[in-house]
């Protein structure tokens, strides 16, 4: 159903550019932040505390937010008529629960929680960022209603505007003398805005009816997802708590959390670009998966040329950017910079909407799986650079697994969404990057 609200000024963008363009924002506001912070008059502990309380936030959403999200396309694009807008009204009324019991169990339970989490006795400001992440959980699905609603004006401007107004919220009260807890302020007011008008959005275009009858296919729909994204979850941490169990060294641990880390870029723009299609698969899917193939051609022409340049950088850079003791940092960097070969495969994209949850679970055990084996084997055997070859590694047996499944149980060549000469074209000059650098 199209919205007959007003024009946005970034409606000349197409639904897929708008949802990449958010999730660059949602990237590039985390990491302003966290610069104009560290040349702040705050001390290293004030900083120490901010990024705790971050730590706190994910953990609190990593669980459930992105999975139950994720199932909100496929099952939009099944439904009819108002039927759509009773859905998305429950899909709020959902997470304003689950936001309201974290922030009872965060708030009543912190003596214990913070501690456990963090290391950290206390953390000043907890109860102001409690508050602003109730209200931040509660407004997660208002980026979806945009996009399913095809309104990419309104969901670019969302983006601006929220997370512009995150960094002026976190770093003006700070510069200005206030401190952090005078940030956290800032931002529960600022969350405060946002659930403000999402409530205003519900009045204006939801049928506002309490639903449960539509609730629970979203989900059984979605519960695989949100055990997936756990799975996932554990792939990225066991590979610290493993540097911390085999090598019980603080300064080669910091060494490894410097060099792990994958191209930004690949992972917000990539994931931007499935879910923008996700709906369009699912209710158009030969015109859907075309579109899906000549997008992800046109993000190959991005993401690859970028890839080979920081891969080439990535050396005389890391010392200066860091410091030296960080220059062993850079060929871990390297490594994981390959992930971008897989990240930009979008299978994942077409089983969801071929409504096929369960599979992306499976594959993602077999992932963890494997991910456990390769990781006790490569670093006993090539230390730190084995650990990271053994993520390569993971990551493409997900997408190898999907790609087998689409191919012999759903019938859907990959050719039909994947433009397989350029990928490999790009594919050999990284590798070929990576083993002359």
């Amino acid at each position: 159903m199209q919205s007959t609200t007003r024009r946005s000024p970034f409606d000349f963008l197409s639904l897929t550019r708008a949802m990449q363009l958010y999730q660059l924002l949602r990237l590039g506001s985390v990491i302003l932040t966290s610069i104009l912070l560290a040349k702040s008059s705050l001390s290293l502990s004030a900083i120490g505390s901010y990024e705790a309380l971050l730590f706190i936030g994910s953990t609190a959403a990593f669980f459930w937010a992105n999975g139950l999200l994720q199932g909100i396309p496929p099952v939009y694009a099944r439904l009819e008529g108002d039927t759509r807008e009773a859905f998305l009204f429950n899909v709020f009324v959902l997470f304003g629960a689950i936001a309201l019991a974290l922030f009872g169990l965060l708030w009543l339970g912190q003596g214990w929680l913070v501690p456990a989490l963090t290391g950290l006795p206390e953390v000043p400001g907890f109860g102001w960022f409690c508050l602003y992440l109730f209200f931040n959980l509660a407004t997660l699905p208002v980026e979806y209603v945009y996009l399913l609603r095809e309104q990419p004006g309104a969901l670019a401007g969302w983006g601006l505007l929220s997370f512009g107004l995150f960094v002026l919220a976190m770093a003006a009260p700070v510069y200005a003398g206030f401190g952090l807890e005078g940030g956290l302020i800032a931002l529960a007011v600022l969350g405060a805005l946002r659930f403000w008008w999402t409530l205003r959005l519900l009045r204006q275009h939801n049928v506002m009816q309490w639903r449960p009858d539509l609730l629970r296919p979203y989900l059984r729909f979605s519960t695989p997802l949100v055990f997936n994204l756990m799975v996932g979850n554990l792939v990225i941490l066991f590979d610290s708590w493993l540097v911390g169990w085999h090598y019980q060294d603080e300064a080669l641990f910091a060494v490894f959390r410097y060099g792990s880390r994958e191209f930004p870029l690949a992972t917000a723009l990539a994931t931007a670009l499935g879910t923008a299609l996700l709906a369009r698969i699912t209710s158009q899917p030969e015109s859907g998966l075309a579109e899906l193939k000549t997008k992800t051609r046109r993000l190959f022409h991005v993401l690859f040329p970028l890839t080979i340049l920081v891969m080439w950088a990535a050396k005389p850079l890391f010392p200066l950017v860091f410091s030296p003791a960080f220059a062993d940092s850079a060929g871990l960097f390297q490594i994981y910079l390959l992930l971008t070969l897989s990240r930009v495969l979008l299978p994942n994209t077409i089983v969801l909407a071929k409504g096929r949850p369960r599979i992306i679970l499976l594959v993602g055990l077999v992932e963890l799986i494997f991910k456990i084996v390769l990781g006790f084997l490569f670093i006993h055997w090539w230390g730190l650079a084995g650990l990271a070859w053994s993520a390569v590694i993971a990551f493409f047996i997900e997408k190898i697994g999907l790609i087998v499944y689409l191919e012999r149980r759903l019938k859907i060549p990959t050719s039909d969404w994947l433009d397989w000469r350029w990928y490999l074209g790009y594919a050999l000059a990284l590798v070929l990057v990576f083993f002359c650098t």
